[in-house]
């Protein structure tokens, strides 16, 4: 069986809906489709490439990064249902409001999520505090990206 979803934010539509009851985005070449069989696609999230992205970050002086931890938030946000979780754009804020104070227990609450996403008990989420503090935040953020990635090729 196949269901119609919002590529805006997810919610699941009639086949025949010309706005989303959620969002009210205009369903006209905006919808995905996902087999309820399988459960493999998510709405709204895209694969990135982790060499790419490191680039960007590396040739924009971090300016990308901050964008991918925006997206990398929502996206995790999404995958586990956390509807009323902080979102990205709001833990950006905190990060420059607390002078990156916040963007450590960000790091260490995505560890969390992630070692959620593949369905473990683990200390990920310490690996990501520690390689914040010592300067390495970008290799969580690779990390993060690459569960997400995984999920999505159902690897997970």
């Amino acid at each position: 069986m196949m269901s119609k979803f919002c590529k805006k934010c997810g919610t699941e539509l009639n086949d025949d809906a010309k706005f989303c009851t959620s969002c009210g985005e205009r369903m006209e070449q905006e919808v995905v489709v996902r087999s309820n069989i399988t459960g493999n696609s998510f709405p709204g999230i895209s694969k990135r490439s982790i060499p790419l992205a490191i680039i960007l970050s590396i040739v924009t002086c971090a300016i990308y990064t901050l964008y991918w931890e925006v997206k990398l938030t929502d996206e995790m946000n999404k995958l586990l249902g956390k509807t009323n979780a902080t979102s990205g754009v709001m833990a950006l804020i905190y990060t420059i409001i607390t002078c990156g104070i916040y963007g450590i227990y960000w790091l260490y609450k995505m560890g969390q999520n992630v070692d959620e996403v593949k369905g473990k008990t683990g200390d990920t989420g310490i690996l990501y505090l520690i390689l914040g503090f010592i300067g390495l935040g970008i290799i969580p953020l690779a990390l993060i990206q690459d569960t997400i990635n995984d999920k999505l090729d159902g690897v997970y």
